[in-house]
């Protein structure tokens, strides 16, 4: 086994639903795995995407990848994945993770509910202006 991720993950995933009840049936599934989400140890924040007809996808966020995967053994996330695998549910699927390398705020205080978000993972932010792009500096033109 290899060494988990220490830091801010983002787990990205998705699921073709196998039609409209199947989705209806996630759709009512969802309060109860949101809730055990956000009481996830480890939990940041996340987004949900959908794309028609019938896939759905989440952006997760966590400390580290260690808590990504205690989640995935809660209860509710486990109830919801014994179901998405029955016949006639889910069509496939899709998750990885990605590591957070480095960044934060662009300029000034950034955007409020990233900084609120993912603020304690990044540098404060220096309230600057931006410094333009790297071409922009190369050739000394001034961001607009």
């Amino acid at each position: 086994m290899t060494e988990r991720v220490k830091g801010l993950v983002v787990a990205d995933g998705a699921n073709e639903f196998d039609g409209l009840v199947a989705l209806v049936e996630a759709a009512w599934r969802w309060p109860g795995l949101r809730r055990e989400m956000r009481a996830a140890q480890g939990y940041v924040s996340h987004r949900l995407w959908y794309s028609f007809p019938t896939t759905v996808g989440i952006f997760s966020w966590w400390e580290d990848e260690a808590s990504a995967y205690r989640f995935a053994h809660l209860p509710a996330h486990l109830e919801f994945w014994e179901w998405a695998t029955r016949p006639g549910h889910t069509r496939g699927g899709w998750l990885a993770f990605y590591a957070f390398a480095h960044g934060g705020p662009l300029w000034g205080n950034g955007v409020r509910k990233q900084v609120l978000d993912f603020g304690r993972f990044t540098h404060q932010p220096d309230g600057a202006p931006p410094k333009g792009t790297p071409a922009q500096r190369r050739s000394g033109a001034r961001p607009s």
